[in-house]
């Protein structure tokens, strides 16, 4: 049993012309015969038999061409098979009848025998061969019986049969070759459709934001990233209403000169850094900018370098705590000494509460060496504030916390134990300022989303005296502090777990109201970029 090539466009076109030429064929036969142009060379043996028989050859070829264009038969049909079989016995019928195959009309047969190698799978191209040269003979053997040929005729079919082996051959040969080219072809075409599927998906799910944009100045390709940090939905006007990036694409545009690396923080503060290089290869000139998020690149490295600066305070923190153990525990039993003068006492009093001091360091240190990676939830701000707030009174019964807030249920992704360690910290902090400066232990939170971002954000106001300007800069720096008591990490620490959340920790004062606000902003819950 042979099998057929499997179906396609092309092969259903070639078809398609195959049966229209079988039409044109019997039609052409049968009028040369009918207004007797051929009378001489097509039925002259036989002349009614090669009129019926063209007659019924054109009605069937008029069939398979309805049906044909019903997609009935098609190029991987066994109709196909059967079509083949059909013109075999009719062109030979019609030699038959015009005297024998040497009349011409047995060359004929090469075409349908091409058009089988071309289709037909396996040996059935040379099947089909075997079974044309069959009806040859025999067709040669009716005409020597009825006396329409002499022997000399077995020569013709011998001939005729030899043909039709070397076109199967031949065409089976072509055939195989051609496939074997479209099928490495298609295996190529689907691998690099493989590849640019891989290409694309990397490009979209890359960190860095990626656009190429053409020399008419629009966008080809922009990928998520790109479009979450400018805040873009492939749409090239976002782009453009970016000064800094539109004045050097016009240079581009009009010298073509790649511009150098820019840094420039957006409308919502967030900072980016743009690189431009050229597109090779395209057929009009293009330019890609890959967009980096600085915050991000910031806080991969100040993962790097908190776990360094970690391992080796802890490390100090240890060395130090014991001879400070020693020292505290000294300075105690000296001061529970009854020969002790008073002024003595009074230096062991400054020993002790400076030991209490580097032992608060040293416990802040181990604190942030011990700090694990963010572990980030989405929080309603306002209940996990009312929460805390009902925690802290407990313990402080006699603070006063106003939470308000712009809008019910802003949610915000931040890890919850960071969040307490950054409030719980600010709270202390504007308590103890608002104390000492209107004696009142009192802070407001007000809870809000920025409009620039749309990202959350809470205020911790206190109503102390504030930060000088001329320090407002150092307050985040390690060890900085504006009280001869304090350790100096406890802002840094909070920028630091702000950061580790991809929030910022900003400070302003308020020369109205006098009071100093600490803002928290935090990330937006569908924006976050993931770290791995």
């Amino acid at each position: 049993m042979s099998f057929l090539i499997p179906s396609s466009n092309d092969s259903n076109r070639l078809l398609g012309v195959y049966i229209y030429y079988r039409l044109s064929l019997g039609i052409l036969l049968g009028s040369m015969h009918w207004t007797g142009v051929s009378q001489e060379v097509f039925g002259y043996a036989l002349p009614d038999w090669f009129s019926a028989i063209t007659t019924a050859y054109v009605l069937l070829c008029f069939g398979s061409l309805l049906l044909h264009w019903g997609n009935t038969v098609n190029a991987c049909s066994t109709h196909l098979l059967l079509l083949l079989i059909i013109d075999f016995i009719a062109l030979v019928s019609m030699s038959f009848t015009s005297g024998g195959i040497s009349g011409g009309l047995g060359y004929l047969l090469l075409i349908p025998i091409a058009v089988g190698s071309t289709f037909l799978r396996g040996k059935t191209s040379l099947a089909l061969a075997a079974f044309a040269s069959i009806l040859i003979l025999l067709m040669s053997v009716a005409s020597i019986k009825i006396g329409l040929a002499d022997l000399n005729i077995f020569f013709s079919a011998g001939l005729t049969g030899v043909s039709l082996f070397v076109t199967a051959i031949v065409f089976r040969v072509i055939a195989e070759k051609i496939q074997t080219s479209e099928y490495r072809a298609q295996q190529q075409a689907e691998q690099a459709n493989y590849l640019q599927l891989i290409s694309q998906r990397i490009v979209e799910t890359m960190r860095t934001g990626i656009i190429v944009i053409d020399h008419d100045l629009r966008i080809q390709l922009i990928n998520r990233a790109a479009a979450s940090l400018l805040t873009v939905n492939n749409k090239f006007e976002g782009v453009m209403n970016i000064k800094a990036i539109s004045e050097h694409l016009s240079l581009w545009q009009e010298v073509g000169a790649i511009p150098n690396t820019i840094d420039f923080t957006l409308a919502n503060n967030q900072h980016i850094k743009v690189s431009f290089a050229n597109l090779e290869g395209a057929t009009n000139p293009s330019i890609m900018l890959f967009i980096e998020d600085m915050q991000r690149l910031n806080q991969e490295a100040q993962h790097l370098k908190l776990a360094s600066l970690g391992r080796l305070s802890a490390s100090i923190a240890h060395e130090i705590r014991n001879p400070l153990g020693a020292i505290s525990h000294a300075s105690q039993l000296l001061d529970e000494s009854e020969s002790i003068n008073k002024s003595d006492k009074q230096l062991l009093t400054i020993i002790h509460n400076h030991s209490q001091r580097i032992n608060y360091i040293i416990n802040n240190i181990l604190d942030f060496s011990r700090r694990k990676r963010a572990a980030p939830e989405v929080i309603n701000i306002q209940k996990w504030l009312q929460e805390f707030k009902d925690d802290y009174l407990e313990h402080h019964p006699t603070v006063s916390i106003l939470i308000t807030t712009d809008m019910a249920g802003i949610q915000a992704k931040i890890d919850p134990n960071h969040l307490y360690q950054i409030i719980n910290n600010l709270t202390d902090n504007g308590i103890r300022y608002s104390k000492k400066n209107i004696n009142e232990a009192k802070i407001d939170i007000h809870i809000g989303i920025q409009q620039s971002d749309e990202r959350p954000y809470i205020d911790i106001r206190d109503y102390g005296e504030g930060i000088p300007k001329d320090k407002h800069e150092h307050i985040f720096e390690p060890f900085f502090t504006t009280e001869p008591t304090g350790s100096g990490l406890g802002l840094y620490l909070c920028r630091e777990l702000s950061e580790a959340n991809q929030a910022n920790l900003s400070y302003s004062y308020d020369d109205v109201r006098k009071s100093s606000t600490f803002r928290l902003t935090m990330a937006h819950t569908s924006r976050r970029i993931e770290l791995t």
